[in-house]
Formats: structure tokens, sequence, C-alpha cells
């Protein structure tokens, strides 16, 4: 197969990664909230629980864990489309994920935990591209 575009590559591993990572948050907290809403516990405090995680819990946990997926997945989708420059590209789409992240984590977090979780996150897109990279190399 001949490469695709490097735009293309880059714009739909960044939709993966980042419009991903928001969706399986939500659906994440969805399941969330129903099950502490089955279990009995008013609506109030299931939106203060959700709102109030923090590095001491599960859904925080979960939370990254689902972002990460995601960025591998955006990181290997880009170097799938692009068949060329994998890591160059999956470099910028690095970029592009940890810029898009801190715009959209504010001051939520403290600064430990802010850059942690970005350096996470280059490395998750980078270990997709390089998955992609080895899928292309396969020629299949």
């Amino acid at each position: 197969m001949r490469p695709g575009s490097a735009f293309k590559a880059i714009s739909i591993g960044l939709v993966v990664d980042i419009g991903g990572s928001l969706i399986g948050t939500v659906l994440l907290a969805l399941v969330y909230g129903a099950a502490l809403g089955a279990a009995g516990v008013k609506g109030e405090d299931i939106a203060a629980t959700l709102q109030a995680s923090n590095g001491d819990s599960w859904f925080f946990y979960a939370g990254i864990l689902v972002g990460l997926g995601f960025s591998v997945l955006g990181g290997y989708v880009c170097a799938r489309i692009a068949r060329r420059a994998e890591f160059k590209l999956g470099a910028i789409l690095a970029a592009l994920s940890a810029i898009s992240g801190l715009a959209i984590a504010g001051d939520e977090q403290q600064l430990g935990t802010l850059l942690s979780l970005t350096l996470l996150g280059i490395g998750a897109v980078l270990v997709g591209a390089r998955l992609g990279l080895a899928k292309n190399r396969t020629g299949r």
C-alpha cells in the first residue's frame, strides 16, 4: 500500500486519542454513577463523588487507564494511516495530544500529577506509533 496523508493520519489519530478518552471517561462515569444509584446513593452525592475523584480513587486510575489505552490506539491509527515517518508523525501527534490534555486539565490537578500524566500520554502515543510501524513493516 502507498503512504497516506500525514495531515489525515495526525487528525484521525488525535480524534481517536482525545475523543476516545473523553467518551470512554464519560461512559465510565455513567456506569459508576448508575452503580452508585443502584446502591441507593443520592444524586447529589453521586455528582460530588464523581467530581471529587482524585489520585486516591479507583475511578481516577480507571480513567487514566482508559485515556492511555486510547492514546496507544491513536498513535497506532496515525502510524497505520501514514505508512511512513511513523515516529515523526507519532511525535507530532503526541505533542498535540499533550497540549490538548493540558488545556483540558486546567487547574484541576497538582503540577506533579499533571506532568506525570502528560509524560505517560506521550509515551503511550509513541508506543502506539511503534506498534503501527511494526504492523506496517510486516506488509499487512
